[in-house]
Order: structure tokens, then sequence, then C-alpha cells
């Protein structure tokens, strides 16, 4: 178990020790730093101590991590780390290590301070008696290297580009046109066939386009016209007889969905009825649409060819309401009496 603490009370070695102390282990080794009362000929007052402590205590949980996967039969780790004004004679820290043999407690105590001076952010400050206080810096601490001077030569030969920023914009300008142009052209071979291809199986392409390049506009393809060989917008096209040919009657004439003109106008004609629309250019799935809008209007109701109006045409002329054949039982009553008193008169 690990037992880690930062505290401004004064440290207790023998209650530390007896933290890590365990029926299992033969060994507990001991680290107490103190503080000295001199250095370099000055005499030292106190020392003054300041941490991060999240950061403190999650790297002396590291070092515990490291100490046990080093040693895995070490048992108890404890290291205590005192805050604030710390007087001469008194301790600072205290690391206790056990282990069932002495070797390796006695090996993770001295790695541990070592650790723990080098790692943890822990910050002290000596005061002197007759100089100024003074923030000490551990030798384990790994030493900054110095900046590097300034380099007043390159090998020419490592510079790739060496041009003005205005000719360096130009070139990525240069490059960024380059690629646009192979996109517009990848578009266009992708949904433009040409006119020479009239299989359109090998495009991306669901209608036909042409493409009209505009200066002023940075997209990579632009559609101006779209024909679409079968659609909504077809429709009137099956209505007009096309011209004959070969001799035939304009009723044999096939249109562009393949019927003879004279059944393609019928079945748009009954199509135009059931307020539908070419669903396919294949006729059976005309009829197929056609059938399945005739029962679900059968469904509704019997009487649906009645009352199911199409929208009238501008120059069809006035038409008298249908009459409603739909009576209900008293309908039918009242009629009976109005019948037998006419009679009656």
């Amino acid at each position: 178990m690990d037992h880690l603490q930062l505290t401004a009370d004064k440290l207790s070695v023998d209650a530390i020790s007896e933290l890590v102390v365990d029926d299992s282990c033969g060994a507990v080794s001991i680290f107490v730093g103190t503080t000295r009362d001199n250095f370099d000929g000055k005499k030292v007052l106190r020392l003054e101590y300041e941490a991060y402590e999240p950061m403190a205590l999650k790297a002396m949980k590291a070092i515990c991590t490291e100490i046990r996967d080093k040693w895995p039969a070490v048992h108890g780790i404890a290291i205590y780390h005192r805050l604030g004004n710390v007087p001469c004679r008194e301790a600072s820290v205290v690391i206790a290590v056990s282990s069932p043999h002495r070797r390796e407690s006695l090996d993770a105590v001295s790695l541990c301070i070592d650790l723990l001076k080098a790692k943890v952010p822990v910050w002290k400050r000596e005061v002197y008696a007759d100089a100024a206080p003074a923030w000490k810096e551990n030798v384990e601490c790994a030493p900054v290297p110095p900046p590097s001077p300034p380099v007043d030569h390159i090998d020419k030969s490592l510079i790739q580009i060496n041009v003005s920023d205005e000719e360096l914009q130009q070139r990525i300008q240069n490059f960024i046109e380059r690629k646009r142009e192979q996109v517009n052209i990848s578009n266009i071979h992708d949904f433009i066939p040409g006119k020479e291809d009239d299989q359109t199986e090998d495009t991306c392409a669901r209608v036909r386009t042409q493409f009209v390049k505009r200066s002023d506009s940075k997209g990579h393809l632009k559609i101006r016209k779209v024909c679409n060989e079968w659609g909504p917008q077809t429709v009137s096209d099956f209505s007009q007889p096309e011209p004959a040919a070969s001799g035939l009657p304009a009723s044999g004439v096939p249109t562009a969905s393949g019927l003879p003109a004279a059944i393609a106008e019928r079945v748009l004609s009954v199509e135009k009825f059931l307020n539908i629309g070419p669903v396919a250019p294949d006729i059976y799935k005309r009829l197929k649409a056609m059938e399945d809008r005739i029962a679900y209007l059968e469904a509704i109701s019997p009487e649906y060819a009645e009352f199911w109006k199409s929208q009238k045409e501008p120059d069809e002329p006035e038409q008298k309401p249908a009459m409603n054949f739909i009576f209900s039982a008293e309908d039918i009553a009242r009629k009976i009496e109005q019948l037998e008193r006419m009679d009656s008169m």
C-alpha cells in the first residue's frame, strides 16, 4: 500500500514507519531529510517549501508505481513531505519502504529520494541570517540546455524553394487552379456523356446534361440544361401523335415510350383521369399503377366515379354538377312520403 502526503505539520518518523510495517516483511528502510544550519559559509535559519499539490501527489504516485515495477517484492511505501517553514534539525521529508529482504527496501529508498527531488514539483527557499533568501535548485533535476545560437549561414542545397512571397503565392494559386481543372474534367467525364457516347450505363449521370462554363463562377461543374428522358416533363409529348414514317399510319408510329401513338394517348388519358403520372417507361408498370389506383378508389366507395373530379381544362364548357346517387334510409323514406302525398292530391 502507498501512503502519500504533503503536510505543514511536523513529521513523525515513528508514525510514518509504522504505516509500512507488516508481518511478512523483514526489512523497513527509512530515509529522513532534515534542515542543516549552513550553506556555503552562510548560516541557514530555516527552509520554506512550496508545492503544486495535485501535480506533486500525482508525481509521487508515479514514483511508487516505478518502484513496484522494478522491485515487485516491495510491500509498503510511505512518502511524506513537509510544506511551509521547516526549522533546522527538523525533518522536511520522510520515506519508508518495507520488503521481505533488506536489499529491495534499501535500493527502493535510494531511488525514491532521487526521483522525488528530480520529478516532484516541490520548491525550496533557504532563509539566511546574514544574506537575502534564495531559491535552491536540486542537482538531480535535468539541466536546461542553453538556447541554440542563431544560424548565420544556411546551406543553399537544403533550400527547396528560394522565391519571394508573391511568387510563392502565385505558384500555390496556379497549383489550385490546375487541380480544379482536373476535377472539372473528371466530373464532365463522369456526369456528361459525349456526343458519340450513346450508352450511359458507365456514367454517374441520372439525367443528360449540358456543361456551360461561366467566367464569374468558381464551381467545378455548372449545369445549365437538363433533359429528362422520362418523367412528368415529358408527359405532354406522349399526348401528341407523332408523324407517320415508312408508310405506316400515324397510330402505328412508336412514341418515345415505345408504344404506338394511339395506345400511348389512351394510356395517358386513363392516367390523367386517375390523377397519376407516368411512373416508368415500362407499360406494364404503368398498367400496374392504374390497377392499384382503381382498387384503392373502389375500396373507398364503389361510386367513386361520380365524385372523383379531375381539374377542368381552361376551354372546357361549363358542366352541370353530377347527381349524387348515394341516399340514406331517411332520404328514401322522405321521398316515399312525397310521392304518396302527390298521389293523394
